[in-house]
């Protein structure tokens, strides 16, 4: 079996798992919102992965969208927390070893090291498991900017100038008005 039918059967198990597991009212207040999110999410990575298996075309440079766009807020998220989803639905316990298994096979590391984008698919997946991340789909560490000790910035001396000073406000934000408080007489000395 390939990797592409592999995942495809693994997710299915899970479906399964989470569809019962939802029925039963496993997932909490927002039960049946969170049991078709989690379901259409896990059916379309499926459906990603078999046409990244395929060989999909490099993706295709999207036209730029105007950002004045309110964002919108969903009504239910997925949790983001590691191995969220083994409480509600114990059976994943099992999907998650498959999964394993399968991310460990030399078929399944050659396609995400030619495909990023299977990683992109494949990481959620193994956080909602508990799955510690195979080499092959962690990321490289972030470059941080180095920053000299705080001995050696003091220590360095200072040939720079210091910033000048913000010029100041040449008319104030709103007028301001006369009133009682700008006309009063100065107090008489008894």
């Amino acid at each position: 079996m390939d990797v592409a039918a592999r995942f495809a059967a693994l997710i299915e198990t899970l479906c399964g798992a989470v569809a019962a597991r939802g029925a039963k009212g496993a997932f909490g207040a927002a039960n049946g919102a969170l049991v078709v999110l989690l379901w259409s999410r896990l059916r379309r990575a499926v459906r990603r992965f078999a046409i990244l298996a395929a060989g999909a075309p490099p993706p295709r440079r999207r036209a730029s969208r105007p950002r004045h766009r309110a964002a919108r807020t969903p009504a239910v998220a997925l949790p983001r927390r590691a191995a969220w989803l083994l409480a509600p639905v114990p059976e994943a316990s099992a999907v998650a070893g498959r999964l394993r298994d399968l991310l460990e096979t030399p078929e399944a590391r050659a396609l995400i090291a030619s495909e990023p984008r299977a990683g992109r698919l494949l990481r959620p997946l193994c956080r909602a498991l508990g799955l510690r991340l195979p080499a092959c789909l962690r990321l490289p560490p972030r470059s941080r900017p180095a920053v000299a000790p705080a001995k050696a910035r003091a220590a360095a001396p200072t040939t720079a100038t210091p910033h000048p000073a913000p010029a100041p406000r040449l008319s104030p934000r709103r007028p301001v008005r006369p009133g009682p408080l700008h006309t009063r007489a100065p107090p008489v000395p008894s």
